[in-house]
């Protein structure tokens, strides 16, 4: 399988992540980034089942997150956080937990229009931050 055809071409690509979730991890680790892409926007057919599959992928995927926790684009930041994040095993959300505190208490003006905030202290409450 070539590993080129597990990236999406455009938003209606779901055959792509078809076989991205054949391949699977790690051997999809080097694009994750590209892979990230295509759940800023809930709307896109391919975004549903590839957030699902990076909600699988270990702490490789943090700094590519955390790129977008960082950016400007709340819309991005909102689903990534509610499509991905909130899904993704326990260690991922530990390495997010600064990133996600950052943005629930100190918001942007687009990250407020965006609920980045509201989402942000949703994900903070899960059991795996208050069993520390």
């Amino acid at each position: 399988m070539d590993i080129n055809n597990c990236i999406p071409k455009d938003k209606f690509d779901t055959a792509a992540i078809e076989q991205a979730c054949q391949m699977g991890f790690p051997a999809l680790n080097p694009f994750l980034s590209d892979l990230l892409k295509w759940v800023q926007d809930v709307n896109w057919p391919v975004a549903a089942n590839t957030a699902a599959l990076l909600s699988n992928a270990g702490p490789e995927i943090l700094p590519y997150i955390k790129a977008i926790l960082r950016s400007e684009d709340g819309a991005g930041k909102f689903w990534t956080i509610d499509l991905v994040v909130r899904n993704s095993n326990p260690d991922v959300l530990l390495g997010l937990r600064s990133e996600l505190v950052r943005l629930a208490n100190s918001p942007t003006q687009n990250d407020q229009r965006e609920d980045v905030a509201a989402i942000a202290q949703n994900i903070l409450t899960k059991k795996v931050f208050n069993s520390e």
